[in-house]
C-alpha cells in the first residue's frame, strides 16, 4: 500500500482520472483555467477528504480557486474557506478561531508561503485531536535557496524540508505523519521552464 506522504506521478494520475473527471464536472470553469498535470495534487486530497461524512468540520486553507475545496462544497460539504484573496490568511484567521476541525487541508499553497513554519503550525493549532492535516507543496530535492523558481513561489520543498524541519513543527504541536513517508522519485512536471515533483504532507493530530 502506497504512504500518502510521497511524491506523486504519472501512476497517481492514471488512478485518479476517475477523480478527475468528477471535478470537471463540479466546477468546469475553475477545472478549465488549471494545468491538467497539476490537477494530480487536487485529486489526492479530495481522494482522502471525500471519504469522510458530510457533517465532518472542514477547512481550507487557500481556497481561492481550489478545485478541491469546489468540489467539497459541490458534493454537499460545508467547508470554511480561508484565503487572504478573500478574507485573511491562515494565522489572522487562526488568531480569533473559535472552533477547531476534523480536518484542515491546504493544497498546492505551502511553497507560495513566506513562513511555513507558522503555516504548519497553524494547520496544526486548528485540528481537533484526532483530526487530519492534508498538503501538497511543490517538491525539487535538488533545490537550493537562491535557485530560480516559478514567478509566484517562494521555495521547492526537500526532503530535509518534509522528514526534518517541518515534521519537526509537527511534533512541537502534538502532530505526527501518518505513516511513513517515501518521497523518493524522480520530477516530472514542468512549468515556467522548471522541472519539479508533488509532494504529499498528510498528519494527524494526537
Amino acid at each position: 500500500m502506497k504512504s500518502l506522504n510521497r511524491i506523486l506521478t504519472n501512476e497517481d494520475r492514471e488512478y485518479f482520472k476517475p477523480l478527475i473527471e468528477e471535478m470537471f464536472k463540479a466546477c468546469p470553469e475553475m477545472m478549465s483555467r488549471k494545468i491538467g498535470a497539476a490537477n494530480v495534487q487536487q485529486a489526492f486530497a479530495l481522494d482522502i477528504l471525500s471519504r469522510l461524512d458530510l457533517d465532518t468540520k472542514l477547512c481550507c486553507a487557500g481556497s481561492f480557486e481550489d478545485t478541491t475545496n469546489a468540489t467539497l462544497r459541490f458534493l454537499g460539504f460545508n467547508t470554511v474557506e480561508i484565503d487572504p484573496a478573500i478574507n485573511m490568511d491562515l494565522h489572522t484567521y487562526r488568531l480569533s478561531a473559535t472552533e477547531k476541525f476534523d480536518s484542515v487541508f491546504s493544497v498546492s499553497v505551502l511553497e507560495h508561503v513566506e513562513n511555513d513554519e507558522e503555516f504548519i503550525e497553524d494547520m496544526c493549532y486548528l485540528l481537533k485531536p484526532g483530526g487530519i492535516g492534508v498538503v501538497t507543496c511543490d517538491f525539487n530535492n535538488s533545490y537550493t535557496k537562491g535557485m530560480p523558481l516559478p514567478a509566484t513561489d517562494v521555495r521547492f520543498f526537500t526532503r530535509h524540508d518534509l522528514e526534518t524541519r517541518l515534521t519537526n513543527i509537527l511534533h512541537r504541536n502534538n502532530c505526527e505523519l501518518v505513516d511513513t513517508p517515501d518521497w523518493n522519485a524522480e520530477p516530472d512536471f514542468i512549468y515556467q521552464g522548471h522541472l519539479y515533483s508533488f509532494a504529499t504532507f498528510v498528519f494527524r493530530k494526537v
